[in-house]
């Protein structure tokens, strides 16, 4: 029985405990993401971004281009950036289980692609860059199968396990009495009843709690008996509007840098902040140094003009016309040094810049042909030093449960076709998910590093030992290389057809040897009759008997 009045005492102590990270967001969305900067006020539509005290947009571009950075290298939509597998690799080495688990991935992908999974990811990348957590909630859509929403992060708290897994997610929002009739009817509240007429326009604050079912009846599948409980509640009422279930957790959330203390990720806007705002002061000094330099302030005499100065630049100072006509000349305020200043603000920004990872990506997208292979390992190997731990933690987190849910929608919805008879039974959550993006293929080079380390050292030994050959199984090799290198089983042939290439080959060889062996016989037998006529023509000749 779902006590509502609970969930919303729950959810209020969670906003009390997290209102000191809804001020930090609000800071840091002044500087990195003014569009975002209300956490804590309300923003009438069409309100003006907040851009009346900033100075330098170095951090707001730098947010946007580590966010395309990610999406543009890990979840591109223009190559296939992932692939599923059963977690026992028994099963991955037989043909029809491969054929099958390709054809899944690429009716993944493609479903990916016809909704609004891009602009949802981007916007992601965006809230994990700044705030330290994004979260992505994923529902069954009639039109595009799936359909993915942001949780707005100011509008949301967070429950973990004791494995520190998040569990239950609590997101308010808001909606007009209008839209909450047409969505729920007569179910969203007497109020709301009331007003979706006459007060179509008044808004009213709703709560979606989503949490595991503790006590459930396993046999029944029904939505109240999902493994997850669904439940969307008027707060202004406390009644609860509707309960259903889910039978994975539709909220994907994700954490930049995650401290086990808490239950917010840390971003790195929160590392450089203070660069942030250091770089934002030096921009207005240099500013309103370089204005008065090009259009200096004025000096008067004290007697004469009217008090008190203007110093401002192009400011204008008044004289009384009673008293003599004194100079009026500029003050002198250009002795700063804007070079050495210009200097050190570019030294803030490039230091911004990295902490936004900017420079890696750079990195990873100069890589190119023309470039030595190791000064290609080199710039991997420290991409890979800053990047692999936060890409491990976001495929983890985030991208690997959205792929299953929305494995799961289009296995439940017969999207896909039925699995081989090998895998019936197998528990999906059992399964991996290998990723095939830029990022997550720099990160395996370290191994191909090795392996192709390991294969030259070998060449080198076998140029003098012919039979430590014998060693390298040739077929293994090729295979981690083919999954290291993230390619398509459908390039490379069964093990069944190997076999029976090579036996064919060696059938070929093995008649070929015959055939030669038996010419060679031929050879000689005729060689010898020859020699043998040859000696009774040369005795006849002289005649001389042949013994």
């Amino acid at each position: 029985m779902v006590d509502v009045k609970d969930l919303i005492r729950r959810n209020n102590e969670l906003t009390g405990l997290n209102a000191a990270w809804r001020d930090y967001f609000d800071d840091i969305a002044a500087f990195c993401f003014p569009r975002k900067a209300y956490m804590n006020t309300l923003r009438n539509r069409g309100d003006r971004l907040k851009f009346n005290f900033l100075y330098d947009s170095t951090a707001i571009r730098a947010l946007k281009t580590m966010a395309s950075g990610f999406h543009s290298n890990l979840t591109n939509p223009s190559s296939k950036w992932f692939a599923l597998e059963t977690g026992d690799q028994q099963y991955m080495e037989i043909r029809e289980v491969q054929t099958w688990f390709r054809k899944v991935d690429e009716k993944i992908f493609s479903t990916l692609n016809n909704s609004n999974f891009d602009p949802v990811m981007q916007e992601f990348y965006m809230d994990v860059g700044g705030f330290g957590t994004g979260g992505i909630l994923t529902l069954d859509d009639p039109q595009s199968i799936v359909r993915f929403s942001l949780a707005p992060i100011g509008k949301v708290n967070l429950e973990e396990d004791a494995q520190g897994r998040i569990c239950r997610v609590y997101v308010s929002f808001k909606l007009s009495a209008w839209a909450a009739y047409r969505r729920w009817g007569e179910a969203a509240g007497s109020k709301i009843v009331e007003c979706h007429i006459d007060k179509p326009g008044q808004e009213f604050d709703f709560l979606h709690c989503v949490y595991p079912r503790e006590e459930r009846d396993a046999a029944q599948d029904n939505s109240s008996n999902m493994p997850y409980a669904s439940v969307w509640i008027n707060v202004a009422e406390a009644v609860k509007i509707i309960e259903s279930g889910f039978f994975e957790n539709p909220y994907a959330f994700g954490r930049f840098y995650k401290d086990p203390t808490d239950v917010m990720g840390y971003s790195p806007a929160m590392d450089v902040l203070a660069d942030i705002k250091l770089l934002n002061a030096q921009q207005k000094t240099m500013l309103r140094a370089a204005m008065k330099q090009a259009d200096p302030p004025m000096q008067a005499p004290s007697k004469g003009y009217m008090l008190p100065l203007n110093f401002n630049p192009a400011a204008m100072n008044y004289r009384d016309p009673k008293t003599n006509a004194d100079a009026l000349a500029p003050i002198d305020v250009g002795r700063g040094n804007l070079p050495i200043t210009l200097e050190i603000i570019q030294m803030e920004q490039k230091s911004i810049e990295k902490g936004f990872f900017v420079h890696v990506f750079r990195a990873i997208s100069d890589i190119t042909k023309q470039m030595n292979n190791p000064e290609v390992q080199r710039i991997i190997a420290e991409s890979m030093v800053e990047l692999g731990p936060v890409v491990g933690r976001i495929t983890q987190e985030t991208l690997s449960p959205l792929i299953l849910r929305v494995f799961s929608i289009l296995y439940r919805g017969g999207h896909l076709p039925e699995p081989p008879s090998v895998l019936a039974g197998q528990n999906t959550s059992n399964w991996n998910v290998v990723y095939l993006s830029p990022l997550a293929r720099v990160q395996r080079e370290s191994e191909m590093t090795s392996i192709n380390s390991f294969l030259n050292t070998i060449g080198a030994v076998a140029a003098i030992k012919p039979q430590v050959l014998d060693l390298i199984d040739e077929d293994k090799t090729i295979a981690i290389i083919a999954k290291i290198k993230g390619v398509d089983p459908e390039m490379l042939r069964s093990q069944e057809d190997v076999d029976a290439m090579r036996q064919q080959r060696n059938a070929a060889v093995a008649a070929q040897a015959q055939l030669t062996a038996g010419q060679q016989i031929a050879d000689v037998v005729n060689t010898g009759a020859q020699a043998d006529a040859t000696m009774k023509q040369a005795a006849t000749s002289h005649n001389t008997p042949v013994r």
